[in-house]
C-alpha cells in the first residue's frame, strides 16, 4: 500500500517537475544564445514576437538606403575622374591660348609652324583625355558608358574633318575673311560623324543644335532616394543651345577641337601672311571663351559632387536611425539577459535537487 502511494505521488510530482525543467532548459538555451549574440532576441523571425512586423518593415528599408549610398559612391568615383580630366583639358586650352598670344606680333614661319605642331599634339591629347575611364566605363560617354565617346583618338588630328578644317585656311590668301573661315570650320565640325560616337553626337551641316540635343538626352542620372534622382557628369559633346552661332557649335569641347584643327593648319604661315593677324586674334578670343566655358563645366562638376556628398550624409544619418530602430526591435538589454540567465540557472539547480531528493522519499516523507 505504502509503495503504490509513494509511486503515485512521485510520478505526479515527476511530471510537473519534468515539465518545469524542460521549460527552464528551453529558457536557458534561448538566454545563452542571446548572450553569445549580443542580446539578439531570436535567430528566427518567429521568435521575435510582436517585434516581428517592425523587423520585416525596417530590413528592406536599410537595404534600399544601402543601394542608394552605393549609387552615390559610384557617381562620385565617376565625377572625380571627370574633374581631373576637365582640369587637364582646361590646362591644355590655356597653354595654347598663351602660345597664340605669343605670336600675335611679328612671327617667323618656323615659330608659327612650331605652334601648329603643338596644336596637333594638343588635339590628340584632348581626344585621349575624353576617353577617360573610371574603371567601369567612359566618364564622358553619358548613359552608354561602355561606348567610347571618341572613336579613335589617334586618328583625330589626321582625320578627314581635321584635314578639311585646316585646309580652309588656304582661302585667306585669296581674300576670304577669317569670319568666313570660322563659319566653314564650324559647319564642318557640326557635320562630322567620324570623331565622336553616334550615341552622343548627331552630324548635321544645317542644324547646329542637333548634336547638343543628342548629348542632352544622354545625361547620366542615378537614384539617390525615394522618387529622387541626381543628374551628374559631363557628356563630351554637350553644350548650350544659346551659345550656338555661325562660329560656334555650342559645345565647348567641339569648339576647342575645331580651334586646334585651325591652328594646326597654320603651318607655313607667318605674320606677313594675308589675314594672319586677324586669324590669330580671333582664335585667341575663341580659346579664351571656350576655356571659360570649360571652367564653368568644372564648377558644375564640383557642385554635383557637393550635392551628392550632402545627400550621402543624409542617407548615413537615415541608416543610423533605421539601424537603431532595428536593433531595438531585435535585441534586448544584455544585462537583463544576464540576470534572467542567473535566475533560470538557480531555478534549474533547485529543480534538480528536488528531483534527487524525491527519489528517496517514503510514504512517511510524502505524508
Amino acid at each position: 500500500m505504502s509503495t503504490s502511494i509513494g509511486q503515485y505521488g512521485a510520478s505526479a510530482a515527476s511530471l510537473v517537475l519534468s515539465a518545469g525543467v524542460k521549460e527552464l532548459s528551453d529558457a536557458q538555451t534561448t538566454l545563452s544564445w542571446q548572450t553569445s549574440n549580443n542580446g539578439i532576441i531570436s535567430e528566427t523571425f518567429a521568435g521575435l514576437g510582436t517585434s516581428r512586423s517592425t523587423v520585416f518593415s525596417l530590413t528592406p528599408k536599410i537595404t534600399q538606403v544601402a543601394a542608394w549610398q552605393s549609387n552615390i559612391t559610384n557617381a562620385q568615383n565617376s565625377l572625380s575622374v571627370t574633374a581631373t580630366s576637365l582640369k587637364q583639358i582646361v590646362s591644355l586650352a590655356q597653354t595654347m591660348a598663351t602660345d597664340l598670344l605669343s605670336i600675335t606680333g611679328t612671327s617667323s614661319t618656323s615659330t608659327v609652324s612650331s605652334i601648329s605642331t603643338e596644336a596637333s599634339s594638343t588635339l590628340s591629347q584632348i581626344a585621349t583625355v575624353l576617353n577617360a575611364s573610371n574603371g567601369t566605363g567612359y566618364v564622358f560617354a553619358g548613359q552608354n558608358a561602355t561606348q567610347a565617346p571618341v572613336n579613335d583618338p589617334s586618328n583625330v588630328a589626321t582625320g578627314t574633318t581635321s584635314t578639311q578644317i585646316a585646309s580652309t585656311l588656304s582661302q585667306l590668301a585669296s581674300g576670304t575673311s577669317v569670319d568666313s573661315i570660322l563659319e566653314q570650320a564650324t559647319t564642318l565640325m557640326n557635320a562630322d560623324s567620324s570623331i565622336f560616337s553616334s550615341t552622343i553626337s548627331t552630324a548635321s551641316s544645317t542644324d547646329g543644335t542637333a548634336s547638343l540635343s543628342t548629348a542632352q538626352s544622354q545625361q547620366t542620372s542615378t537614384i539617390t532616394g525615394d522618387s529622387t534622382s541626381s543628374t551628374y557628369g559631363i557628356v563630351a559633346t554637350q553644350g548650350s543651345t544659346s551659345d550656338v552661332s555661325s562660329t560656334s557649335t555650342g559645345s565647348p569641347i567641339k569648339d576647342l577641337m575645331r580651334d586646334m584643327m585651325l591652328i594646326s593648319g597654320m603651318s607655313g604661315m607667318s605674320s606677313t601672311s594675308t589675314g594672319y593677324s586677324d586669324l590669330v586674334n580671333q582664335l585667341h578670343t575663341s580659346l579664351v571663351n571656350t576655356t571659360n566655358q570649360l571652367i564653368n563645366m568644372e564648377t558644375t562638376v564640383g557642385a554635383q559632387q557637393n550635392a551628392l556628398t550632402a545627400r550621402a550624409s543624409l542617407l548615413t544619418n537615415t541608416t543610423t536611425a533605421l539601424t537603431t530602430q532595428l536593433s531595438d526591435a531585435r535585441t534586448t538589454d544584455i544585462s537583463e539577459v544576464a540576470i534572467q540567465s542567473s535566475n533560470v540557472q538557480a531555478s534549474l539547480k533547485a529543480s534538480f535537487i528536488l528531483i534527487a531528493d524525491m527519489k528517496d522519499m517514503t510514504l512517511a516523507n510524502y505524508l
